[in-house]
C-alpha cells in the first residue's frame, strides 16, 4: 500500500474510534441521568406516604410488589451485572483496538489503547469468573 493509502485509512480508523468513544461517553452520561432520574422519582413517591402503614399497604399491593421487585431485581441480579460486566468489557477492548489502530504511533495513544484493551479484558474475565460462581451458587433458582 502507498503512504496516502495507509495515511487515509488511518485517518478513518481514528475517526471511528473518536466516534466510538464519544458515544460511549454519551451513553454513560444519559446512564447517570436515567439513575438519578429514578431515584428522584422513588424518593418522591416514598414521601407521598403520610405514615408507615399507609408504606406497607401500598407495598402489600399487587402494584406494590411489583415497584419493590423492580428496583430489587436490578440491584441483586446476578445476570444484570454479569451482562453489564460483558458489555463494559467489549467496549473497553474495541475501543482499546481502536486506539492502537488509528493510533498514528504516537506514545499516548499506544498507551492509552493497550490500557483500554487490558481493562476490557479484566471486564470479560471477571464476567466469565462470576458467571461460573452465580452458577454453582445457584443463580437459577434465584430469579
Amino acid at each position: 500500500m502507498d503512504p496516502y493509502t495507509q495515511s487515509m485509512i488511518r485517518d478513518w480508523v481514528t475517526l471511528a474510534t473518536s466516534i466510538g468513544f464519544l458515544a460511549w461517553i454519551v451513553y454513560l452520561i444519559a446512564g447517570v441521568i436515567r439513575r438519578r432520574q429514578q431515584t428522584v422519582m422513588q424518593k418522591h413517591l416514598l414521601d407521598k406516604f403520610a405514615s408507615a402503614q399507609d408504606l406497607a399497604e401500598f407495598i402489600q399491593s399487587p402494584a406494590g410488589q411489583k415497584y419493590v421487585m423492580g428496583f430489587s431485581d436490578a440491584v441483586t441480579s446476578p445476570r444484570n451485572s454479569i451482562l453489564n460486566s460483558v458489555r463494559t468489557g467489549c467496549v473497553l477492548m474495541f475501543l482499546g483496538m481502536g486506539f492502537l489502530a488509528g493510533g498514528s504511533g504516537g506514545w499516548l495513544s499506544f498507551r492509552i489503547g493497550w490500557v483500554s484493551f487490558l481493562v476490557g479484558i479484566g471486564f470479560l474475565v471477571s464476567a466469565l469468573v462470576s458467571y461460573f460462581l452465580a452458577r454453582k451458587v445457584g443463580w437459577k433458582e434465584q430469579e
